[in-house]
Order: structure tokens, then C-alpha cells, then sequence
């Protein structure tokens, strides 16, 4: 399992992000495309992504007019898999939380007591079977390292191919409805039979599978011209 924090959920799901800095605190160029490549890339892949609560909460803080389409996208258990913060994390969270307040003993406890969002993000990181954290904050990365876990930062993601300017319409079209991951074309029926599959078994149903036919194929049946008999008119009569 791989999961988002909110600094790539809002770059893919918000109109008008801020721009993404490397490392060396450097613009990264093409920022929302290397993000967009990533979730086609998963897309096809049927990765599932996971969206621990804590950072769902942090991007519905963000979304302003637009918290109830982020949920109905996020809603998708399709492309998305909501982790809660659960007693396992827990348990991750106050052990980090002790580590760092023994690094910094003059630290309140009383800042302590509030788990921020970051080390809860990390926590369930580390108590979920995740093999990679994708996050842009400096905070995670540094606690990803405590935990040793992988964080892949946006600058650390490939180039996107070369723009294909229908894709692209296509996509920003999808980016103004809501609609980021567009519903696959329903082909089967409620037997499993594909519609196209059941138009030719209804349209044969007259043909092959029904014995008498139907009324119109028997009309059409009589309406052609029979053969004329062997011998035809002229040798019958002269027979009789």
C-alpha cells in the first residue's frame, strides 16, 4: 500500500495549488503534471491510494466551497482507501512523540499532548503494511526517516511524457466537473452478458433458437418464390 498526505492530495484535487519546492527550496517545473502522471500511473495500475484521516481532515480544512466535492472523490473505495488513526498508530504516535520529547526536553508537554497531524500521518504509516509515504512536507520526511520509512517528495517524481493536448482538455474538463477518475463504461448486464452480447442472442432468438420462428420471418418465408417443380409445368401435364 502507498498513501497521499494532504500537500499531494491538494495538488492533484485543488484548481490552483501552490507551487511545490524542492529540497534546495527551488521551484520544481511541472509540478501539478508530474503529480497528475503519478495518479494515471496508479490509475492504470489499479493502485489503490491510501488517505489517512488525519490529512483527509487537513485538505477538507483547505477546500473551502469545494470540501463536498473532495469527499465525493475521495468517497471513490475504488481509487481511495480512507486509514483511520486507529490503536495501532496510536501506540506509533506516542512512542515517537516520547522520542522527540527526550531530544527536546524543554518542549512543553502540553504541545505534546495535541498529536499534530504530521506524526499522526507518519504513524499510520508505520502501522500499516505502507511501503511509501508520497509527501511534500519537509516535517513527514524527517519523521519518515526516524520510522525508516520511504517518502517520495514531488521533485523526486519522473518528468510526464510529452502533452498530449487532447489529453490534457480532457483532463482539465474532468478537473472543473469533479469527475478525476471517470466511471468505466458499464458493458455488462445483471447476468454478466455484455449488452452487445444480448442484442445478437435476441436478434438470433427468432432465427436459431426459436423452432417456429417468428410472425414476420414466416411472412417473409412465404412471400419469396418456390422452385418450380422438377419437370416443371409442360412434363406433369403431358404425363397426365
Amino acid at each position: 500500500m502507498i498513501i497521499f498526505d494532504a500537500s499531494f492530495l491538494i495538488v492533484y484535487l485543488h484548481p490552483s495549488p501552490e507551487p511545490a519546492k524542492d529540497r534546495d527550496n527551488k521551484l520544481v517545473s511541472q509540478f501539478r503534471e508530474r503529480v497528475d502522471h503519478l495518479i494515471a500511473t496508479l490509475n492504470v495500475a489499479d493502485q489503490v491510494i491510501g488517505v489517512p484521516a488525519p490529512a483527509l481532515a487537513e485538505i477538507l480544512v483547505r477546500a473551502g466551497k469545494g470540501r463536498f466535492k473532495y469527499l465525493s472523490i475521495l468517497s471513490d473505495s475504488y481509487r481511495f482507501e480512507i486509514i483511520p488513526f486507529g490503536m495501532k498508530a496510536a501506540i506509533e504516535a506516542g512512542e515517537l512523540i516520547a522520542q522527540i520529547k527526550n531530544e527536546n526536553k524543554s518542549q512543553p508537554w502540553a504541545t505534546w499532548a495535541k498529536v499534530k497531524f504530521d506524526i499522526q500521518i507518519a504513524s499510520i504509516g508505520k502501522a500499516e503494511p505502507v511501503t511509501a509515504i508520497y509527501s511534500d512536507d519537509t516535517d513527514i520526511e524527517s519523521l519518515g526517516k526516524r520510522l525508516k520509512l520511504k517518502v517520495i517528495r514531488i521533485c523526486d517524481l519522473p518528468l510526464p511524457p510529452a502533452p498530449d493536448p487532447k489529453r490534457q482538455a480532457e483532463e482539465q474538463a474532468r478537473r472543473e466537473t469533479g469527475l478525476l477518475f471517470p466511471e468505466a463504461k458499464k458493458d455488462e448486464t445483471e447476468d454478466g452478458k455484455t449488452k452487445d452480447s444480448v442484442g445478437l442472442q435476441a436478434d438470433s432468438a427468432g432465427s436459431t433458437g426459436d423452432k417456429t420462428g417468428s410472425k414476420e420471418a414466416k411472412q417473409e418465408e412465404a412471400e419469396k418464390p418456390k422452385p418450380a417443380e422438377k419437370g416443371g409445368l409442360g412434363e406433369s401435364d403431358s404425363k397426365t
